[in-house]
């Protein structure tokens, strides 16, 4: 039971030391009191051995598990490596710390770093005057004391710390006080104390949540179904617990589910399962160098092969866990394992090997007055005894048993512990109603402003789109008011353009056969000249060219044929005009109508003479192909050629009117105009979609087709 005892102390201050609720040690503590109670039963005699050797199994199971609150301090070489290395830079509060985390690290994983740790301490305490320092340094103190042994010393280093804390007003270092006062004054019998600190330290941690502590009391839930022996619970809880650690920062927690689902197995005679769990939880101590929870693990092996009647098997395990426990050099551990295998030698008829492991505990136990683990080393050196026939010494042995089993510790009253765990789980449960009810509120107020966000944002979106469809609306008529201005100019530029040619015309072509008229007629009269005949020859050869001009101009300006024939057969004539020319130009149609409306007929054969004209002069082509296809209410123009390609946009960056008359004309014909050519490539594809009678669109178009 001293065991129990103690370890319940170590669980209380470990759950504190890393900030978990200290329902934790509660819990331990209602667990013990249930447990004592059913070995001081007094109908449990001698013959009833095997009942109370496995109740005492549980009680020392819960030792090993009321470690699973431990604090998340660095335990591997690196981690104190870390740690000392912190404590070599720092001063103050800050060397304080680093000192207790030293000090309570290294209880679990070396007992001599541990004291050197602690003489640190004891320097600093004479020369800190600091509040915050002299808290966490007494607290370091009191730990140190509590886990080796010296009960009274820790008590009144804790109280020290205490009384700093407050005068600090540092909660997150008194928290921790007091989980490790509740620690040791369990462990000195005195029970009511210390449901006092660790109430106090629960209260504390309310307001304090987040993942890791959640997880860690989830686990010390599956060790709570563990002491109610509802090993089925305990089992689906721990699984479950796995399951939540997997792949977060917090796996570590699962070395003690391990431990936990690895007992309850054991207990249920499922010995694999078991084995297969507590290996698991024997690597995890191995990776995390934690030389404490390595030694329960093989203790809790130990255990699994006793509850299966494998006692050589445990005692091997057992004697495993041996310099694990000397290592970390907690004298609790190592008599309660002393006093196990004193009985499991019982059970195997090793009844010398029995008392030589009996006395060894009872011997430590009495070094460092641990009173409480005097029952466990009395009761196996009374069996022991008596499987050697000596009865003397065997009555001796059963008779301190039966005094140990009477201490105050063991009488201390549940109805207390109960009492305040009622008060407490009733004051959280009104604290977790009001934090729903204003949780609720919080909702609520933060709906409404959603609400009114989206109402607001809606507002904005309506007023912003009038806006934008203003705004394009008024875009969209200057670019129209814009286009019909260039329209209007282009056509009065084209006409200008017209007139200039037309007198250019005149006077370069007529304006000098009139004068050669004018200058043979003159030459009539010239004594001695040519004969008549010869100067009315000549005239006649001016007459005819003037002749020719005349017709050439009025094509220029309207051809007969155009107003005669229709499209085709004008273009043809121009075709026959060229045809001294390099360039092969043919034309084909196809169900093209005979003849289209005479403005349009004039537009469109302006467009393709124009297109002409300009392949002609840049494109350098041979070849140049015309094609008329008619369709129900369009009809289709293609003018494709061999020659040079070029970059479109030179069409709307030159100065020339060309361009612009198509565009013009274009636009009068309701047509759209589809370009494909790209510089460095032979080829260019000119093609005219304009709408026939019944298919006239709003405006003409042209447009720009993707490259080939």
């Amino acid at each position: 039971m001293l065991v129990l005892v103690l370890s319940l102390q170590a669980a209380v201050q470990a759950a504190l030391k890393n900030g978990i609720t200290a329902i934790i040690a509660l819990k331990s503590f209602v667990s013990l009191s249930a447990l004592s109670a059913s070995v001081a039963r007094p109908e449990l005699k001698t013959n009833d051995y095997l009942y109370l050797m496995k109740g005492r199994v549980f009680f020392v199971v819960a030792i090993l598990l009321c470690w699973i609150a431990s604090p998340s301090l660095p335990q591997s070489a690196a981690g104190i490596d870390s740690l000392q290395h912190r404590l070599a830079k720092s001063s103050g509060k800050d060397k304080a710390v680093a000192l207790y985390d030293l000090t309570y690290a290294s209880l679990r994983v070396d007992i001599n770093k541990a004291k050197e740790y602690h003489s640190q301490v004891l320097t600093m305490l004479d020369e800190e005057t600091d509040a915050a320092s002299l808290a966490y340094l007494h607290m370091a103190s009191g730990i140190f004391f509590s886990r080796t042994g010296l009960l009274d010393s820790g008590i009144l280093s804790l109280n020290e710390a205490k009384k700093f804390a407050l005068q600090a007003n540092a909660p997150e270092v008194l928290v921790k006080i007091n989980a490790a006062l509740g620690h040791a004054y369990i462990s000195s019998g005195r029970p009511q104390e210390a449901l006092e600190n660790i109430f106090a330290g629960l209260k504390i941690l309310e307001s304090n949540p987040d993942k890791e502590m959640e997880l860690k009391l989830r686990t010390n839930v599956a060790w709570a179904y563990l002491e109610l022996k509802q090993y089925r619970d305990c089992i689906n809880y721990g699984l479950e617990n796995l399951r939540l650690m997997e792949g977060t920062q917090y796996e570590w927690i699962a070395l003690y589910t391990y431990n936990n689902i690895a007992v309850s197995y054991g207990a249920l005679k499922q010995v694999d399962s078991a084995k297969f769990f507590i290996d698991k939880g024997i690597r995890a101590a191995q990776a995390n160098n934690d030389m404490q929870s390595l030694a329960n693990g093989y203790f809790i092996l130990g255990t699994i092969y006793a509850e299966a009647g494998k006692y050589r098997e445990a005692i091997e395990q057992y004697i495993k866990a041996r310099p694990y426990r000397e290592k970390v050099g907690n004298p609790f551990f190592i008599v309660s394992d002393l006093y196990t295998m004193s009985d499991l030698y019982y059970k195997t008829k090793d009844y010398q090997k029995g008392v030589n492991a009996g006395l060894e505990a009872l011997t430590m136990a009495k070094r460092y007055g641990l009173a409480l683990k005097f029952e466990g080393a009395y009761e196996s050196l009374g069996r022991n005894y008596e499987g050697l026939g000596d009865y003397k010494n065997a009555s001796k042995y059963f008779q301190l048993w039966a005094a140990a089993k009477d201490s105050v510790y063991k009488n201390s009253s549940a109805n207390a512990m109960a009492e305040m765990r009622t008060k407490f789980e009733t004051e959280k449960k009104g604290q977790q109603l009001a934090i729903q009810n204003s949780e609720l509120a919080r909702k609520e107020a933060e709906l409404q402003i959603t609400y009114l966000t989206i109402a607001a944002m809606l507002i904005i979106f309506i007023f912003s789109a009038m806006i934008l469809f203003l705004v394009r609306s008024r875009m969209q008529k200057n670019r129209l008011a814009l286009f019909k201005e260039a329209q209007i100019r282009a056509t009065i530029e084209s006409q200008e353009n017209e007139r200039q040619r037309f007198a250019r015309d005149l006077h370069d072509g007529m304006g000098q056969l009139i004068s050669a008229l004018r200058l043979t007629i003159h030459s009539l009269d010239s004594p001695g000249g040519q004969s008549a005949v010869s100067h009315f020859s000549k005239a006649e050869t001016l007459l005819n060219d003037m002749h020719q001009e005349i017709r050439s101009i009025a094509f220029n300006l309207m051809p007969q044929t155009l107003v005669k024939n229709g499209v085709i057969p004008a273009l043809k004539e121009v075709i026959n005009r060229l045809s001294s020319s390099a360039i092969n130009i043919t034309i084909t149609s196809f169900e093209m109508p005979e003849r289209l409306d005479h403005l349009k007929e004039i537009a469109l054969y302006r467009i393709l003479q124009e297109w002409l004209n300009n392949v002609i002069k840049y494109s350098n082509a041979k070849n140049i192909e015309i094609q008329f296809v008619g369709h129900e209410n369009e009809l289709t123009v293609i003018i494709e050629d061999d020659g040079d390609g070029f970059d479109q946009s030179l069409l709307t960056r030159g100065d020339g009117h060309g361009w612009k008359n198509i565009q013009s004309r274009v636009s009068f014909l309701h047509a759209t105009i589809y370009l494909d050519t790209q510089p460095g490539r032979k080829g260019t594809s000119f093609t005219i979609n304009m709408p026939m009678a019944g298919a006239v669109s709003s405006e003409g178009k042209v447009l720009a087709l993707p490259t080939r």
